[in-house]
């Protein structure tokens, strides 16, 4: 759930970035169009410094990224106002007097973002601010104060007034364009909504949804410019929207072959546009045919563009095409291209799961993964896995004389040890500070005691140096074995190890003692 948070909250970003950069290049067709452009930016700031306030590591970056969340969010309820107060359907001049009255608001925004910026020295904005991290994001904890309610309670007595205006607006208009007010009204909504929601903490984690609340409502305003030229957007040739597109658009027909594209898709057949048309797509390009023949709905698939060999990964959409009947008269695909995405979850999860400093697996993600492999084999009823744990034999001494980039060296020199000995099914992390633990996988005891001793000895014997001092680094290792039919829990098992592990430090360290040894 956090990790489609965060990915909503990146596309939120990205989507107001490229609805800005439209609107302000139509800004000539509507005066409201520059505004709209303002608060998609405003927007952006918003959703791109929040996105990195979640994912900071320290305090202090996590207060810059909140303060410059504000730099977005006091600038997005004066655009709605200036949108309220400048939309008039089907006219190109409005009241520039009263229109640059409003302006005179700008100034407030930039009071408020140097009041906020300077909350180090009054503390009126927030008492107090402080920070929890829980993997994969930040969690911000704050203390508010009155400045902070103050200023929120500008912001939204701004956006109800666009709100009513824009209310008052729909009441007046003539027939003809009460769908443009309705669409404008209803976009206002989940903002407001998911403004009341984060400014009474009733979202779980705290989360702020503003940043995707707004982006939904530009995607509204985006279908309403499209679907019935809102903001009196002088008609566009077909083609020339279908090329505008961010996504691939194929149409084919009944018998499968093109008979429509657009910029995005021919970039996939690597072929001049006049030299496809009618071809079967299996001609054109066979990954495709192959998605279009076994798909429902939707589905995801890696595609080659065939111009360049890349290969890419997006989301095919399908839906057939029917005339009033409800025949088929053709079929449409729209592919999203998510690589990018993609790829940013996978990092986020890799980040996740393994430790900074080893990259070995972490605790959290070794212990989950140790459960599903003792459920394995409990479901299976035979089987066995053993675990060896050891830990490091005065490593603090390390720290002490050397510093702890010498300490950190020293780890990272061990996963990369711990990583060539062990098989690439078996599971093996940084268990907490000099403490690691490896679980190997369809290993009996026996077997897990000889390969245990014989990493000690590697360990002994591998040399270990920094700024030209040599260190003697060696470890003292438990080992116990999960069997199912032995109806021990493997947490039980998990416990043995680390007791063999603490009997091994009290016999002299630098050994190894195996569970069923020490009863």
């Amino acid at each position: 759930m956090i990790t489609l948070f965060r990915i909503a909250t990146f596309v939120s970003a990205m989507f107001s970035t490229i609805l800005a950069v439209y609107l302000f290049s139509k800004r000539d067709r509507s005066p409201s169009l520059r505004f709209l452009s303002g608060l998609m930016v405003a927007n952006m700031v918003y959703a791109t410094s929040y996105l990195f306030e979640i994912s900071a590591p320290v305090l202090s970056e996590v207060i810059f990224f909140l303060n410059m969340e504000y730099v977005g969010i006091t600038f997005i309820p004066l655009f709605w106002i200036l949108i309220a107060w400048s939309y008039h359907p089907g006219k190109t001049k409005i009241n520039h007097g009263q229109l640059n009255h409003l302006r005179w608001f700008y100034l407030l925004p930039f009071a408020m973002i140097v009041f906020v910026w300077t909350n180090r020295w009054h503390h009126l904005m927030y008492h107090k601010i402080s920070m929890e991290i829980q993997p994969p994001i930040t969690l911000l904890q704050v203390e508010r104060a009155i400045g902070f309610w103050i200023i929120n309670g500008i912001l939204l007595l701004f956006f109800v007034i666009g709100t009513v205006r824009m209310l008052a607006n729909l009441i007046r208009a003539p027939r003809g364009y009460r769908r443009q007010y309705v669409l404008l009204f209803l976009a206002s909504i989940p903002p407001f909504i998911s403004y009341l929601l984060v400014l009474t903490l009733s979202v779980p984690l705290h989360l702020d949804m503003n940043p995707i609340a707004f982006a939904l409502s530009g995607l509204l305003i985006f279908w309403g410019i499209k679907s019935m030229q809102l903001f009196n957007l002088v008609p566009i040739a077909e083609h020339m929207v279908v090329d505008a597109m961010h996504d691939a658009m194929i149409v084919l027909d009944t018998n499968g072959c093109l008979i429509e594209s657009n910029r995005k898709a021919r970039t996939l057949f690597g072929k001049d546009a006049s030299s496809f048309m009618g071809i079967p797509i299996e001609e054109l390009h066979p990954e495709l045919a192959k998605i279009f023949t076994s798909m429902d709905a939707t589905t995801d698939g890696e595609i080659t563009i065939l111009g360049t060999g890349e290969r890419r990964t997006y989301t095919v959409s399908y839906s057939p095409i029917t005339n009033r009947r409800s025949q088929v008269n053709g079929f449409l695909l729209l592919l999203h291209d998510v690589t990018e995405i993609r790829s940013y979850v996978l990092n986020l999860e890799r980040i996740a799961s393994s430790d900074g400093l080893t990259h070995l697996l972490n605790h959290r993600h070794f212990m989950k993964q140790a459960e599903q492999e003792a459920v394995r084999l409990q479901q299976q009823g035979s089987g066995s896995f053993s675990l060896v744990m050891f830990d490091l034999d005065h490593f603090k001494t390390i720290n002490d004389s050397f510093g702890h980039i010498a300490g950190d060296m020293v780890l990272q020199q061990i996963g990369r040890l711990i990583t060539s000995q062990a098989r690439k099914q078996d599971l093996c992390a940084r268990y907490g500070g000099e403490e690691f633990i490896i679980l190997l996988v369809d290993t009996p005891l026996d077997e897990a005691c000889t390969w245990a001793q014989r990493f000690c000895t590697t360990l002994r014997d591998t040399p270990f140096s920094h700024d030209q001092h040599q260190l003697k680094i060696t470890a003292s290792f438990g080992v116990s074995s999960f069997n199912p039919e032995d109806g021990i829990k493997w947490d039980t098992v998990l416990n043995q190890a680390d007791t063999a592990l603490y009997q091994a430090k009290d016999a002299g360290r630098d050994q190894v003692i195996c569970f069923s040894n020490s009863k």
